[in-house]
């Protein structure tokens, strides 16, 4: 009996363009810029404020991909 198979569906065509990938970038970003700037004015506090950025745009990224403001995954998108 010969098996037969479906196609997969078609990956989405926004190329990561979205909500949640902006506001993860932007922050990563923004937070690396204030903790080069604190690097070279030798200030702790803001190193540690940027590394803080970074981390609070890790977690609004993932928040964001998670309330569907993200890259929809194939599984979603073929029902």
């Amino acid at each position: 009996m010969p098996k037969t198979y479906t196609v997969p569906p078609a990956p989405p065509h926004n190329e990561g363009n979205t909500v949640a990938a902006w506001v993860l970038t932007a922050l990563v970003v923004l937070g690396a810029i204030v903790v080069g700037v604190g690097m070279a004015m030798g200030q702790s506090a803001v190193i540690i404020a940027g590394i803080v950025g970074i981390g609070l745009g890790l977690i609004l990224g993932l928040v964001l991909s998670l309330l569907g403001f993200g890259q929809k995954s194939r599984k979603a998108a073929s029902k």
